[in-house]
């Protein structure tokens, strides 16, 4: 896998030109927005040789490493093979012919977690999160034909599409009006409103707000692109954090007594409802839940080896 050049001062610049001006308090969550060529820089992150090398060196399995045709996912058989290795062991790699067969009939390929694989998308991952101060994590996906691997959908996350080879066309339809709380498995039926129908070439990016349903097919292959997640905070953790900092609180410690006078429990929920009301009422929660968040400690930990002087920092 060949290293590219330094690119953190261009995935820094990347990351504050598709989040400038009215994108967090206008676009962010709400709409659809393309930047062409706002990728340009970075084009060289990741390509055909990183690809290529990952899949033979790396022991990949489902749901990690998957290839997909018109939403019906292959079997790992159709591409995977059982080596023999060293002392009787059995080992699970990518058949060559079988997985460029795959390929070349249609189905796409996917990855996820690449940022843990590959060093250079994982800076690009952590430079995301420092300005979104949230987790961030890359899939990629890689196609031939001009037929779509998962068919229309939607996720139930923000995503950033950035196209680094070939070009992708994304059509994009309506939102869910349940995704705010409904899971993958309930995906429905999409609307057949089209609210946009673009083709990405290298460089361009497209952000997508979660719920919106988007068919991408190749439109001109071999075609690579990434897509960056990024993870809703929901009125659940608020509600998590808050009954965690409860924890100690005396009317949340109050037993529910099963058995006896009725009027007990009812007295307990009573105090539980109240402390909770006025849990929420304060008028800095969201902003010491937000100061908490923002704390956290987003992006990939450096072990710094062979030095292990347990009181030295870890950067």
């Amino acid at each position: 896998m060949e290293h590219p050049r330094d690119l953190s001062n261009a995935m820094d610049d990347v990351v504050a030109t598709l989040t400038a001006g009215d994108f967090l308090p206008r676009v962010y969550h709400h709409e659809h927005r393309v930047f062409p060529g706002a990728a340009e820089k970075i084009t060289d992150l990741f390509g055909w040789d990183d690809l290529n090398q990952i899949l033979e060196t790396h022991q990949l399995r489902s749901p990690q490493l998957r290839l997909s045709r018109d939403g019906k996912q292959l079997p790992e058989t159709a591409y995977m093979e059982a080596r023999a290795a060293r002392r009787g062991r059995r080992r699970i790699r990518v058949d060559p012919a079988k997985l460029r067969a795959a390929l070349s009939t249609g189905h796409t390929l996917a990855m996820r977690y690449m940022d843990e694989i590959h060093p250079g998308l994982s800076q690009l991952s952590e430079a995301f999160e420092r300005r979104l101060l949230s987790d961030f994590e890359f899939n990629l996906y890689a196609s031939w034909q001009p037929t779509g691997g998962f068919n229309a959908h939607w996720d139930n996350h923000d995503v950033f599409a950035i196209q680094l080879r070939g070009k992708k066309r994304w059509r994009i339809l309506g939102r869910n009006e349940f995704s705010m709380h409904a899971r993958d498995s309930a995906m429905g039926t999409p609307p057949a409103e089209v609210v946009d129908d673009l083709v990405l070439a290298p460089g361009d990016v497209l952000f997508l707000p979660r719920g919106y349903w988007h068919d991408p097919v190749t439109e001109e292959g071999p075609s690579l692109h990434i897509t960056g997640s990024i993870p809703s905070t929901t009125g659940m953790d608020l509600a998590r954090w808050l009954l965690d900092q409860l924890r100690e609180d005396e009317a949340m410690c109050a037993e529910l007594l099963r058995f006896g006078d009725p009027e007990g429990p009812r007295e307990v929920l009573r105090r539980v409802r109240e402390r909770l009301d006025e849990a929420f009422d304060e008028e800095d929660q969201l902003k010491r839940f937000f100061a908490v968040r923002d704390g956290a400690q987003f992006g990939r930990f450096k072990l710094g080896l062979p030095d292990v002087d347990t009181t030295a920092p870890v950067r």
